[in-house]
């Protein structure tokens, strides 16, 4: 089969389709886990402040309680 610009447009589509429900899907997923960690925070802590650093080394951030503690990747 030969390939047509009007088929490979629609092949991109479908890919890029794709790829925005898996980026959807892990957004959802962070969100679970920040909320799972604020929930924890709150229960073992109390409302405190927490302060995220971004650490470009590891593409990642850490994190910082009130108390002093840090919580790294």
């Amino acid at each position: 089969m030969k390939i047509t610009l009007k088929l490979a447009w629609e092949k991109r589509a479908n890919l890029w389709a794709e790829g925005a429900k898996l980026e959807a899907e892990g957004a959802k997923l962070r969100a679970e886990g920040a909320k799972l960690w604020a929930e924890a925070i709150i229960e073992v802590k109390g409302n405190i402040k927490i302060e995220w650093e971004w650490i470009s080394e590891k593409e990642n951030y850490r994190c910082k309680l009130e108390t002093g503690e840090v919580f790294e990747p």
